[in-house]
């Protein structure tokens, strides 16, 4: 492990700015504007972070898929190390993912140690505590199994958040469905389906009121907010993953069809954030991340065809996929007074790396048995640039187990072939060659779009990337 590699700068600035993590899903590199200068999709409030920032061209999520990826991103560790079901999501009414125990980032219990107000609003995405929750001798399962009247579902509260505001899956007879959980109990006592058109705004209603009650201007007891410590807001709506369900006052709004009206929407709502963090006299002591949990979903090509707009970006791979697609996502940090404006880097990124970071920002030292895969990039990020790279090595994977690691500007995917749906002009617009060979290299800067398998031609090189994925994955 290397977190903490900035340790003395971190506790030289020993700061506790308030933190708001903005954490979308299924949202792509090429779905801002200011990362895609020919998207068709206006972003103004995201750019005005991008403005008042910067913006890193070259991050990547732990994960090509929700659940691993949220993990990676609260416990600093790739999620394939829990062991069996690391890789994937697993079944929707499995226990919670994050192991009992795992100290999470600043999201949550790192932070708790310094005192912070912690609050997760939106999906969550981590499971619960299904099997704690029922009544005596029954299973997971069927929504009469459950004890809500003696018993809370809890999920975020188990890693160190203090409130939590999650659309929550249950099972009814044959079909599943989502109902609103506050602080691990139904908000609604008749566990009524919940109308999608309002996950996105009501979520992001509750962040600006957590604002207003943390300041003094509202009240509201459930948050459990002490106005005088910090506060860490992690806003992870189910946006604008699947239902897409922009609300008629945004439709139209974008170039990309209803996709690119709810990324709109999404916009409007982090502009409210912004907003109101003007005006409550918090926006110059907190620290706002913006960040998406992996890339776009299949939908992504017939939007190509249909309006031109990409969502991956200048990119192969998608939601799921090993390839840059799959796991390249739009990063923006926002810090005044620390982090200059309007900045733009390219130097490789994890956002694995959030829980050393912050740990770094606080003053705090991560324990030897937590984050393992780690490593601050405070320095970077108050400096922007820096003489050479904070990582050089980055490791990606797939639900189903296919592993690629990054390495400088060499990429190599231990499988042959990519397991990837790609429809077949796209391939044809980006020249891939089709081959049989046992593994993939590619170089990435020659070579964005992974179009042309090097393999056979640098094998030295496959057999460095091989050995260093294989010593990573015994040894961290």
């Amino acid at each position: 492990m290397v977190a903490g590699v900035t340790g003395a700068l971190g506790q030289a600035l020993n700061q506790t700015p308030n933190i708001l993590f903005i954490y979308l899903d299924d949202l792509g590199y090429g779905d801002i504007s200011s990362f895609n200068g020919d998207s068709k999709i206006p972003t103004p409030h995201i750019d005005r972070l991008a403005h008042e920032g910067i913006s890193f061209t070259d991050a990547h999520t732990a994960a090509a898929v929700c659940g691993p990826s949220r993990y990676g991103l609260l416990t600093g560790r790739y999620p394939w190390r829990r062991g069996k079901g690391g890789t994937s999501n697993g079944a929707k009414f499995r226990d919670l993912y994050v192991e009992e125990g795992r100290l999470t980032v600043a999201v949550a219990s790192l932070l708790k140690q310094k005192h912070y107000n912690t609050a997760q609003l939106g999906k969550w995405g981590l499971r619960h505590n299904y099997s704690e929750a029922v009544h005596p001798g029954r299973e997971p399962g069927d929504l009469d199994a459950y004890d809500f009247e003696n018993k809370r579902l809890l999920g975020a509260q188990l890693v160190g958040f203090d409130y939590s505001w999650c659309i929550t899956y249950l099972k009814k007879e044959d079909s599943n469905f989502k109902t609103q959980f506050e602080n691990g109990s139904p908000l609604d006592p008749t566990l009524a389906d919940t109308d999608p058109y309002r996950w996105l705004p009501d979520s992001a209603e509750k962040v600006v009121e957590y604002l207003e009650v943390y300041v003094g201007e509202k009240e509201n007891s459930k948050f459990g907010i002490d106005p005088d410590q910090p506060f860490f807001i992690y806003w992870d709506p189910p946006s604008p993953h699947d239902p897409v369900v922009p609300n008629e006052a945004f439709i139209g709004k974008s170039g990309a069809g209803a996709y690119g009206d709810f990324v709109f929407e999404i916009d409007h709502y982090i502009d409210d954030m912004l907003h109101a963090l003007d005006r409550l006299n918090l926006a110059d002591n907190t620290l706002v991340i913006f960040a998406s949990d992996n890339g776009p979903d299949s939908s992504s090509y017939d939007r190509i065809h249909t309006h031109q707009h990409l969502s991956m970006g200048e990119r192969r791979g998608i939601k799921t996929d090993v390839l840059e697609g799959g796991h390249r996502l739009p990063l923006v940090v926002r810090w005044p007074g620390h982090i200059q404006p309007n900045q733009t880097n390219d130097q490789l990124v994890s956002l694995t790396d959030w829980f050393a970071t912050i740990a770094d920002i606080t003053g705090q030292t991560v324990p030897g048995n937590a984050g393992e895969d780690s490593m601050s990039f405070l320095e970077l990020l108050l400096k922007g640039s820096l003489p050479k790279p904070y990582r050089e090595t980055v490791i990606h994977h797939t639900p189903g187990g296919e592993f690629a690691i990054r390495h400088q500007d060499w990429v190599f995917v231990d499988h042959g072939p990519p397991e990837i749906d790609e429809p077949e002009w796209f391939r044809k617009k980006h020249k891939v060659q089709s081959h049989s060979f046992p593994g993939q290299l590619y170089h990435i800067k020659d070579d964005p779009t992974q179009s042309i398998d090097l393999y056979d031609q640098y094998l030295d090189k496959v057999r460095e990337l091989k050995s260093l994925l294989k010593d990573a994955k015994s040894n961290g």
